[in-house]
């Protein structure tokens, strides 16, 4: 497990500085130049950037007035961080360095604390996760940070405390962090059990489209508590538009390497510790989510990438096991080759950034 850079009674001070290692300070270097690019990308080059732009200049110029009811229908985060920074005349950047700082600050930290190789995942966390998230979805990337350093404390058994926190990250940074606390339900020794037999139950129900049946079960639920201008809305606007051009089935081959994933790291099962556990348990669920909502694409790659951000935690296993047949360095070689690719395409090839 690597060793923490965060540590309780010096962080911040002079002496935590002055017994970083080298490698400890390229590490910090690395987590504060993503901070920047995330920064950059999110608030210019991203496909979200004008419509964030626009939001902090509506809710920044709304007043604190405003708050409370804007509270109902957007997150607090969001809305307090908008108007600070427009009160203060600062640009809507600023907004963007915030949510990168916080986000990659969580993400760099928890990679470094329970990551096996941290390295490898955090360029696996860069090949992807940055730009979609950190980069683009910056709202829901917090959430992500935010939900898996509640996970640090229910891998300690403090479920209490993971449940507030999940529920916390999905008022103040993105709703949909609030279907994270099923966690709680599956961090027992018999839950691997459970979670195959979800999966199981997600494969026999594929050729059945459940988009309408939920559609209708969300719907008569805003309408019974009177729950119209909420965020409970999102979930509906979800479920009434699904995609008409994108369809992500089971098969898909980025589906398919994810599910190659979890046969190979299931191996190292007894090596996990339990935060690593956690992260495996959160895989499956992300397979289950994957194949269930096959029939609204916005909802399904939301919960998808939810939980499967565990994988960042997990990729040395798969390095681990490339390295029995292929020898440690070229397994290295072929997956920083593979992520470097993929990055390059991802940003470019399917128009990531708005260059």
């Amino acid at each position: 497990m690597g060793e923490s850079w965060v540590s309780s009674h010096h962080f911040f001070s002079l002496e935590y500085f002055r017994s970083l290692k080298k490698e400890q300070w390229l590490y910090l270097g690395v987590a504060v130049f993503f901070i920047l690019v995330a920064a950059v990308i999110s608030s210019s080059y991203s496909r979200d950037s004008a419509a964030y732009n626009q939001m902090f200049e509506m809710y920044g110029a709304s007043g604190w007035g405003a708050l409370y009811e804007q509270m109902f229908s957007r997150e607090t985060f969001f809305l307090v961080v908008s108007k600070v920074f427009y009160s203060l005349g600062l640009g809507a950047f600023f907004l963007f360095l915030a949510y990168s700082a916080i986000s990659l600050s969580a993400k760099f930290y928890l990679i470094n604390k329970h990551s096996n190789d941290k390295w490898l995942s955090s360029a696996f966390f860069i090949s992807y996760f940055l730009i979609l998230h950190d980069a683009t979805q910056i709202r829901f990337g917090l959430a992500i940070a935010s939900v898996f350093l509640a996970l640090h404390f229910l891998a300690d058994n403090r479920k209490s405390l993971f449940v507030v926190l999940v529920i916390f990250s999905a008022i103040m940074f993105h709703i949909i962090s609030l279907i994270f606390v099923v966690m709680v339900l599956f961090s027992s020794d018999k839950s691997l059990r459970w979670l195959f037999g979800l999966v199981a139950v997600s494969i026999l129900l594929y050729p059945v489209n459940l988009n309408d049946s939920l559609l209708s079960f969300v719907g008569d639920a805003i309408n019974y508590f009177e729950m119209h201008g909420t965020f409970v809305n999102k979930l509906y606007i979800y479920l009434s538009k699904p995609s008409a051009d994108i369809f992500l089935g089971m098969f898909s081959r980025s589906a398919m390497l994810v599910y190659l994933c979890a046969i190979v790291i299931f191996q190292f099962r007894d090596k996990f510790s339990a935060y690593e556990g956690l992260c495996y348990n959160a895989l499956l669920m992300s397979i289950f989510f994957y194949i269930l909502l096959k029939d609204s694409v916005d909802l399904q790659v939301r919960i998808r990438d939810l939980f499967g951000f565990s994988l960042v935690f997990l990729m040395p296993y798969i390095h681990r096991f490339m390295s029995n047949y292929v020898g440690t360095r070229n397994a290295y070689a072929i997956l920083y080759s593979y992520l470097g690719i993929h990055l390059i395409k991802f940003a470019i090839y399917d128009k990531m950034l708005l260059l």
